[in-house]
């Protein structure tokens, strides 16, 4: 029995021993703390990085399919507070109606209605709008409501105050896929909701991209991926339209030239074809149909794929 007894009590750790195992224990999980945060700010890129590529995809194929873009978007506006105000990065986009020329450049891309947004939800993400499906042709200025959300800022959209990244040509440069011309082109940005018709036919289900801070969650902030339009500005069609096609030929890098007279007027101001239409390289349009021009992560720094790409590849290197 005494036998018995002193190999019962040898079989338990004594309370140095057990102090040294979570003393070990404990330094071991202060080894490995920062490369568990550098794993969840790597998958945050890499994901979001895919998911751009995936609503790039979807939207695309979407558009060779039914020779259309989807409806049914998110609006990121609402009756009364202009942008949604659970947008992570809210002060990157303005309110704007449209002119009836750009809203008829969204009919004949086919995208006819958005949602509209409800600012006093409880779930920022997966109830963010009120259920309301709104025509395009009702966002002019001709119409009290609504708005849409012009792309004015990249970087520094959260804060009162701070750095910013204003809209230019060499800003939205990896940002957007089409090559950017701020001077001729308004950049209108829609989210890409569970109530899109692009659900369900050319993408499974509306994708989110996953906050790094818990603040920044889906309850409290807007995680949908945006997409953003481009659309002739008011500058544009006051002078008639843009001239539009291949320029290769005239040595332009771009789809898009500037206005000038000799393109894309009259020469011989006598109803005739000019010297590029009648080579066939343009075309004129006063409403020209509204381009998609890339997905992008609302956040308080807008990024695109390029940009969400780089990160990524980025935080790899860094190991």
């Amino acid at each position: 029995m005494k036998h018995y007894n002193k190999m019962a009590r040898q079989a338990g750790m004594t309370l140095i021993e057990l102090t040294v195992v979570l003393l070990v224990l404990i330094g071991l999980a202060g080894l490995l703390m920062p490369y568990v945060g550098g794993f969840v700010t790597k998958t945050h890129d890499s994901t979001g990085a895919s998911n751009l590529s995936a609503v790039n995809r979807a939207i695309m194929q979407y558009e060779a399919s039914y020779q259309q873009f989807p409806d049914r978007l998110d609006s990121l506006t609402n009756a009364t507070d202009g942008v949604y105000t659970k947008l992570m990065g809210p002060k990157c986009l303005a309110p704007v109606q449209l002119s009836v020329a750009q809203a008829g450049a969204f009919g004949m891309a086919g995208l006819d209605s958005i949602m509209q947004m409800d600012s006093a939800t409880t779930d920022a993400t997966f109830a963010a709008t009120n259920g309301t499906e709104l025509p395009v042709s009702m966002m002019t200025a001709a119409a009290d409501q609504p708005f849409v959300a012009t792309l004015t800022h990249l970087m520094g959209c959260n804060a009162a105050a701070g750095p910013s990244m204003a809209i230019s040509n060499t800003n939205l440069k990896g940002v957007i896929t089409r090559k950017p011309d701020v001077d001729m082109f308004d950049y209108v940005v829609f989210g890409v909701g569970s109530d899109s018709s692009l659900v369900g036919k050319t993408i499974a289900t509306a994708p989110v991209h996953f906050a790094q801070q818990g603040a920044m969650g889906p309850k409290s902030k807007y995680n949908r991926f945006g997409v953003v339009f481009e659309v002739p500005n008011a500058t544009v069609l006051a002078q008639g339209g843009y001239c539009a096609g291949s320029l290769d030929t005239l040595g332009a890098s771009a789809d898009v030239a500037a206005i000038t007279e000799a393109l894309c007027a009259d020469p011989d101001a006598d109803g005739s074809l000019t010297a590029l239409e009648e080579a066939g390289v343009w075309t004129e349009s006063a409403a020209a149909r509204a381009k998609f021009a890339g997905s992008i992560m609302l956040m308080p720094m807008i990024e695109g794929q390029e940009a969400a790409l780089q990160n990524h590849y980025d935080k790899a290197a860094e190991g």
